[in-house]
């Protein structure tokens, strides 16, 4: 069972001094949380027939827009040669040229050009994209039915600092453990053959580097002082030199800089770096008064290599203030040859795996404690994504809309399959073009977004408790094939309806914002989902998704009664744009009666049917996810009870609850945290849908923590018979109790994995599927993964499952 978030998150929770601690967040998102068990799809057909078993037709809807909306227009063959990229220049003078006295024109065309809403090409008439429908449908299909979460990059690699960190900050220990002041060292950047090396510097009074106060730099040529926050950035000055070397707090200091190289006894770099207020404004909050100053590279030490895998990580994970030029590298960031860098000293024979541009740089979220850095896939448990070490299993949605697997897979599994379901561009309806003029001819809006922040583990992964000091990060324990994890992601990502509200703050930059032209509430689009050989599950699940914002959600009670629902499309979301709904008539084609004949009187001849197969279709994809043995884990059921129908699920009730949009939550409840406001600073928790709309939370415990009233950690028991086992688990049962095992027994395993530290060796049962990891020092080095072997059983548990194990071969 997948670890559960906490159902009641306290607004406080009282310290030691009983002091009120705020422990609820707030935010314009929330999470659909993790199924516990995939859905498998039914056997899917072939593609070059009608099956009569089997529904094709099509799906004539209705979208109107139930607050400002935008999707951003395309660009046209001359835009895109002209504004997609800034002009190229031949000469150092022509492009400094251009960004004195043409770049600012330039940027501004640009952003008025994207800022027009999409339109199809050809005409100037709005339309939204079929592509976009299609994805919002897709993800929502993909929640009901139970489907895999796997398109979740791998790409963002996440890192931290926690350099100040409180006493009871989850991350103080975490990096405590691997920056340490006497490990960090100083050296010089040298790129060999394409590969990166550190030459360490020479030392000062046997120091890697020291410290230096900031007014003691203002006598150097172009200084900027962290003061002056809009002008402030990390600065290299070489070629100074420094003395008077004393110690302040355990810090050593240089009390006398000169920009002239010959002044004093040492010469040597100063490093500036980050001003740490992580995007706050206020120079009162400033807490930095020091820099570095490194000596040269010391001729005599050996370079050290940098792992290549560390410097990827880095890359990739690269922030605003690493990518800032001058001096760093958009891509590379601090990666140039000969600049200064700061590391934790490797063991001999290593290479570096943490390193930055200062002392107090940060390190990977590194759950196995290597330096290699975690990502958001990492903590989706293994069911619920396809790898290349097992075969993919189809879901729902994907037998729908087809896939394309990210991993070669055995030449009896399917590759990709091209979907069944086609989704049109929405035409705008002849009688709206007005109405829609009318928005487009108003000045384009200013509107400030920014990129999902899932280094925010608070909100984004699972949290058993609200106590600060207990709460999961990127460096906790992931799931994996065998064990549920610490914590995982919270699950799919929605935005709540609200009151549309564009507000820019007076001092955001135009780089920091867009220009948009949405159009009005009240807007109606036509579009058309076509369909082939649907089955009546699948095309129910389409049904059952598409009925939701209309009035059939009652007549179908896929919703709760008398409750409104929209879908979300579209920019904006977090600001309330973005919600519509959906009115839909279902039109299914008899494919054998419509190939009798060519017309039907003085029209073609198109085999229309009756649509009352829709209620059957709606009841057959709850059945079939409902369904004991198919469909969804006894987990995801409520506690105490199964669900009679999909939207008692509690899984299906967060969905429902993000739809919601009456009433629409106040701005309170979801705006953004603000650095300003200091919200963030005890890093409270983001609470689940149902406790923000106050709906009864019913889902089964995870016997694991919980928490008690006041967020604390409170252990609960397991219960003794356990009903609800992982699918593999059951398996395992099942084939444990077919082949009666006995102790002493010998039989076929499988090597699947080696731990060098304590020799260890994982085996796989073949007759069971059951995995053991003995130690086996004698025949370590003889044994391979993927080696076919012979154990004798050695124990036996009273499930009658293997206790322990011993090769003999």
């Amino acid at each position: 069972m997948n670890p559960k978030h906490i159902d009641e998150v306290p607004e406080f929770i009282k310290d030691d001094k009983g002091k009120d601690i705020p422990r609820r967040a707030v935010a314009p998102y929330n999470f659909v949380e993790l199924p516990n068990k995939v859905v498998v799809a039914e056997e899917l057909p072939s593609g070059d027939r009608y099956y009569p078993d089997r529904h094709t037709g099509k799906i004539e809807c209705t979208l109107t827009t139930e607050s400002l909306l935008y999707t951003r227009c395309g660009w046209n063959p001359d835009d895109f040669a002209k504004y997609s990229e800034p002009p190229t220049h031949k000469t150092k003078e022509e492009k400094e040229r251009w960004e004195k006295e043409e770049k600012a024109k330039w940027e501004r065309e640009r952003r008025e050009i994207i800022a027009h809403f999409f339109s199809s090409p050809g005409s100037s008439l709005a339309a939204i994209p079929g592509s976009s429908i299609r994805g919002m449908l897709r993800t929502l299909v993909e929640i009901v039915s139970f489907g895999k979460i796997d398109r979740v990059s791998d790409q963002q690699h996440f890192f931290f600092r926690a350099v100040a960190a409180e006493a009871d900050d989850p991350l103080k220990e975490e990096y405590k453990k691997y920056i340490k002041p006497k490990n960090i060292k100083a050296g010089y950047l040298v790129n060999r053959q394409d590969k990166w090396l550190i030459r360490p510097a020479m030392p000062i009074d046997q120091e890697p580097f020291v410290w230096v106060k900031e007014d003691r730099l203002r006598s150097i040529s172009g200084f900027i002082p962290m003061r002056n926050l809009p002008e402030y950035r990390p600065q290299y000055f070489i070629n100074i030199s420094f003395q008077d070397i004393y110690t302040k707090n355990t810090r050593r200091f240089a009390g006398e800089v000169s920009s002239n190289c010959t002044t004093y006894q040492y010469k040597g770099v100063v490093v500036t770096s980050g001003n740490m207020l992580e995007g706050g404004t206020n120079p009162r909050d400033l807490k930095r008064q020091n820099h570095c100053i490194v000596r040269e590279p010391n001729p005599d030490a050996q370079p050290i290599p940098i792992s290549e895998d560390a410097i990827w990580d880095y890359c990739s994970a690269l922030t605003p203030f690493q990518k800032q030029e001058p001096p760093f590298d958009e891509n590379k960031g601090v990666f140039k040859n000969g600049r200064c860098i700061f590391y934790c000293q490797p063991e001999p024979g290593q290479p570096v795996t943490l390193f930055g541009q200062s002392p107090n740089f940060r390190i990977p979220y590194s759950p196995q404690g290597n330096g290699k850095a975690s990502t958001a896939r990492d903590f989706i448990p293994d069911f619920l994504k396809d790898s290349k070490d097992k075969p993919a299993i189809t879901d729902v949605a994907e037998a729908i809309f087809g896939f394309v697997r990210r991993n070669q897979q055995p030449e009896e599994t399917e590759q990709s399959r091209v979907g069944r379901v086609f989704v049109s561009d929405g035409i705008l309806k002849s009688n709206q073009e007005k109405q829609v003029q009318a928005s487009q001819e108003k000045t384009p809006v200013k509107i400030l977004l920014s990129s999902p922040k899932p280094t925010t583990f608070q909100h984004y992964l699972v949290q058993k408790v609200a106590d600060k000091s207990q709460l999961k990060h990127y460096a906790s324990q992931p799931p994996s094939d065998t064990k549920p994890g610490k914590t995982v992601i919270r699950g799919h990502k929605l935005y709540w309806h609200k009151p549309a509200r564009i507000e820019v703050p007076s001092d955001a930059s135009d780089t920091q914002t867009s220009l948009i032209k949405p159009i009005d509430s009240g807007i109606e689009f036509t579009f058309t989902i076509h369909f082939e050989n649907l089955s009546q599950v699948e095309l129910g699940a389409l049904l059952w998704v598409l009925s939701l914002s209309s009035e059939k959600s009652q007549t179908l009670e896929t919703g709760k009664s008398d409750e409104k629902y929209c879908f979300s499309l579209g920019m904006g979301k977090p600001l309330g744009m973005g919600a519509v709904k959906i009115d839909y008539e279902l039109h299914l084609s008899d494919r054998t009666e419509r190939y009798k004949n060519l017309f039907d009187g003085n029209l073609w001849h198109t085999g229309k049917q009756n649509n009352t197969k829709e209620a059957d279709c709606v009841k057959a994809f709850e059945n079939f996810i409902l369904d004991q043995n198919k469909g969804i884990s006894e987990d995801d059921h409520p506690n105490g009870r199964r669900a009679n129908s999909l939207k008692e699920v509690p899984r299906i009730e967060m969905l429902l609850a993000m739809l919601r949009c009456d009433p629409k939550l106040d701005e309170e409840q979801t705006r953004y945290m603000t650095i300003d406001k200091k919200d963030y600073v005890n890093r409270p928790v983001l609470p689940t849908p149902l406790q923000v709309m106050g709906i009864s939370d019913n889902r089964r415990p995870s016997f694991s923590a919980s928490s008690s009233a006041n967020g604390k950690a409170v252990i609960t028991s397991k219960p003794a018979t356990q009903n609800q086992e992982s699918a593999r688990q059951t398996e395992i049962s099942k084939l444990v109790q077919k082949q009666q095992l006995k102790e002493g027994q010998i039989t076929e395993a499988k090597v699947t994995n080696k731990k060098e530290q304590g020799k260890q060796v994982t085996y796989e049962i073949i007759a069971t599927s059951q995995k053991l990891s003995p130690k086996e020092p004698k025949k370590y080095e003889t044994l391979s993964i993927g080696q076919i072997v012979k154990v004798k059983i050695v124990g036996l548990r009273e499930d009658g499952s293997i206790k322990s194990i011993k090769c003999v071969d």
